[in-house]
């Protein structure tokens, strides 16, 4: 019978963690975030763990830990009967929000993927088309930084007819473990063919945590923004540019349909002068579907809507939506 506390030998060489169904795994903390334990078993490799399924956590190292008052405290960390002892001194298990396997270095805080997509075609068609997404991400107790890109490219017989790129970022500084401020964010979009040679918006807001845990995300943010639109080619007398205020509204879903599948969905919308587009709305939603520890297949689709875009010299009018259906295989870094 596997004994209902944890002692593991004083100078053992693994961190241990035991579940409330007393089974018990030695190997290596990594980290801690949305309630939910990166944790390398010796024998199992890459495990995440719900938090409310963790019985006895001890680590064999330091490890950082971040509390919901966005306090941190570093040392060697005991998790049991409910309380927290970081180098002996106790604290309340509740208040945990995160956990970094060693001290507070830059390359703990890093987290990136790229997922890419592609298809070359020769003999009676020559076509080679692309697509990229790729996410950047420094998490703190008390900050994040993001960073996405998304593009597409596809040339058919020499001819380009699809080329756009969007980058998007902003920084939260949270006040509470669910209320943040947005002192930044930006986003550069390209598109000629639908006469953008770029469009920037620089704004800042705040956003909620609506839902928080070990399997659902659900957030909300928003605020003003300024955006300059640049267009590709215009008509003899018609404006090269554009510059207007604008409302930015965001909100992103991720929650975990099984252990191997994420759903995640991603909607913005911008409020802007009829000239740089009116409304106009950026969608994903897509399923992430994990292959090995290290690589994904990602499936997205991308719904953008323009609902005022801007004829071009020759007087033509782009569509108001463009979809796109995008396979790609995932590398987590």
């Amino acid at each position: 019978m596997v004994p209902a506390q944890l002692y593991p030998p004083a100078d053992s060489a693994f961190d241990w963690v035991q579940l409330t169904s007393f089974e018990l795994l030695k190997g290596e903390i990594k980290t801690l975030y949305d309630d939910k334990l990166e944790f390398e078993s010796d024998e199992l490799d890459t495990l995440y763990i719900d938090w409310e399924d963790i019985k006895v956590l001890q680590s064999n190292g330091l490890v950082s830990v971040g509390f919901t008052d966005l306090s941190t405290k570093t040392g060697k960390l005991l998790v049991k009967d409910g309380k927290t002892y970081i180098g002996g001194e106790e604290f309340d298990r509740t208040k945990i929000m995160t956990i970094i396997a060693g001290e507070q270095t830059e390359a703990n805080y890093w987290s990136s993927k790229i997922s890419l997509g592609a298809n070359l075609r020769s003999g009676n068609t020559k076509q080679l088309d692309y697509s990229a997404i790729a996410n950047t991400q420094r998490r703190t107790t008390e900050s994040r930084y993001n960073l996405d890109y998304l593009g597409n490219y596809s040339k058919t017989e020499g001819e380009n007819n699809i080329n756009n790129h969007r980058i998007n970022t902003y920084f939260d500084w949270y006040l509470s473990k669910q209320f943040y401020l947005r002192p930044v964010f930006a986003e550069v979009y390209m598109d000629p063919i639908k006469n953008i040679q770029y469009k920037t918006t620089l704004g800042f807001g705040v956003g909620y945590d609506i839902i928080d845990s070990s399997k659902t995300e659900w957030s909300i943010s928003g605020g003003p923004a300024y955006n300059y639109t640049k267009f590709d080619n215009v008509a003899p007398g018609e404006k090269e540019d554009e510059g207007s205020a604008a409302l930015v509204v965001e909100t992103y879903f991720d929650t975990e349909i099984t252990s191997d599948i994420d759903f995640n969905t991603l909607y913005r919308l911008q409020y802007g002068s009829e000239t740089s587009g009116g409304y106009t709305h950026h969608a994903v939603a897509g399923f992430s579907i994990e292959l090995t520890d290290m690589f994904d297949l990602d499936l997205s689709f991308v719904w953008d809507h323009t609902n005022k875009p801007q004829p071009d010299s020759d007087n033509t009018i782009p569509k108001q939506n463009d979809y796109q259906f995008i396979i790609g295989f995932g590398i987590d870094i």
